[in-house]
C-alpha cells in the first residue's frame, strides 16, 4: 500500500455521513433533504471512482 490519501478518506466519509444523516431525514418526514443526501453521496461514489481510476493507472497522479 503506498499511503493513505487523508483528503480522499475525509471525501468518502463526509459524503457518507451526509447521506446518512439526509436519509434519515427523508425517513422522518423531510422530502427535500433527499436533495443534499443525493449530492453528499454523488461526491462520495466520484471520489471513489478517482481512486480506482488512479490506482489501476488509468489516469496520472496529481501532485500534492
Amino acid at each position: 500500500m503506498t499511503g493513505i490519501r487523508w483528503a480522499s478518506l475525509a471525501t468518502v466519509v463526509g459524503g457518507g455521513v451526509v447521506a446518512s444523516v439526509c436519509l434519515v431525514g427523508v425517513l422522518l418526514g423531510h422530502p427535500w433533504s433527499a436533495v443534499p443526501g443525493g449530492l453528499g453521496l454523488l461526491m462520495a461514489v466520484r471520489e471513489v471512482r478517482y481512486l480506482r481510476r488512479l490506482r489501476a493507472g488509468k489516469i496520472p497522479r496529481r501532485e500534492s
